[in-house]
């Protein structure tokens, strides 16, 4: 109940109080007019309640204005922690450190064992007698290199750190083909690694370079071509040639294939009859040959039992002879092929054509 209508009923309570007095007053219903002060208070008070909605919308605005800065700070935010992502590249880091431990565990199970990293030539193809550097790296005690020609036989040793370099001076006289090989060695154990060396000839053979022998070297000249002779026989032949101040024949016996040589000691006009007369269908040697059956001997016994009987006539064309450098070998034509002789230490012959 208001404060207003609580007055008005307490006025009215006190008009019925004074009752008595109204009594005396005949004339009730002016009294009657009192209540009309009812309605001039009714709309005085009216200003009041129209004050109350007042406060309640100015308190709005201020509720309203609390969530602004809350949106904005939210964009703030967002951009700083972008900053995050670039230190993903940290993690870049981690990988750069696996190979460490990689190589750690590389070098761990060789410590009993010799190991040939690497073993190189600068060049591998060269002239007879150029200087070239052989380089390597080993995991060992000790090391050496040896010189093998190309039948595989040790010509010379180098005595070598475990890892270095090493000049040395391709001879021409081990043939077209020299191996260099390193042999590593730890803990009793050996490992090795070859390097092979092609000889280049600055000088071809008469015969063609496709047929010569792989162990041989280079020719020390051009062939040199002179008189001739050749004579085949049942069991070898017989050559003669006078060229590069040679005057010589050599008889080649197929018995283990050796040969022999003697200076020609025919004098061009004796005939020499020593050996007999052939069986039909073979010859006899003839002139200079028939001169060495009866005054020389064949690498085994006489040339007779060594040779037999010739199977064809003399041949007096022209020979070529040339020889290979720093073996003393050296190769002379027929009109059968070529034949290469080994030297003075071996006198073996090979038929190469």
């Amino acid at each position: 109940m208001s404060r207003i209508q609580a007055a008005f009923i307490f006025v009215l309570l006190l008009l019925a109080a004074c009752q008595p007095q109204a009594e005396e007053i005949v004339d009730l219903p002016t009294l009657a007019v009192l209540p009309s002060l009812t309605p001039s208070n009714t709309p005085t008070f009216t200003p009041t309640a129209t004050f109350t909605p007042t406060p309640t919308a100015t308190f709005t605005p201020t509720a309203t204005n609390t969530p602004t800065p809350t949106a904005t700070f939210t964009p703030s935010l967002t951009p700083t922690f972008t900053i995050t992502p670039t230190f993903t590249i940290t993690p870049t880091d981690t990988p750069t450190n696996t190979p460490t431990p990689t190589e750690t565990s590389t070098a761990s199970p060789t410590p009993s064992t010799p190991q040939i990293i690497t073993f190189t030539a600068s060049a591998t193809s060269v002239a007879p007698n150029t200087s070239i550097t052989l380089t390597w790296q080993t995991i060992s005690d000790t090391a050496r290199i040896d010189q093998l020609n190309q039948q595989g036989a040790v010509v010379q040793t180098f005595s070598v750190v475990p890892s270095g370099q090493l000049p040395v001076l391709v001879p021409g006289n081990l043939g077209r083909l020299v191996v260099y090989r390193l042999v590593a060695i730890r803990g009793g154990q050996e490992a090795t690694a070859s390097v092979p060396i092609t000889i280049q000839c600055s000088i071809g053979w008469f015969f063609g370079n496709e047929f010569a022998p792989p162990g041989s070297g280079c020719p020390t000249a051009v062939g040199a071509i002179g008189q001739g002779a050749f004579q085949s026989f049942e069991r070898g032949f017989m050559v003669y040639v006078n060229a590069n101040g040679l005057n010589t024949i050599y008889g080649l016996q197929a018995q283990n294939n050796l040969y022999i040589g003697y200076t020609n000691g025919w004098d061009g006009t004796t005939s020499y009859t020593c050996f007999g007369t052939p069986p039909s269908g073979l010859l006899a040697p003839q002139e200079l040959f028939a001169w060495a059956f009866c005054n020389t001997n064949a690498p085994i016994g006489s040339w007779t039992g060594a040779l037999g009987w010739a199977t064809s006539g003399l041949n007096r064309d022209q020979r070529t002879i040339q020889f290979e450098e720093g073996t003393g070998a050296f190769y002379i034509d027929a009109p059968v092929g070529v034949f290469r002789f080994s030297g003075p230490q071996t006198r073996t012959w090979t038929k190469i054509k």
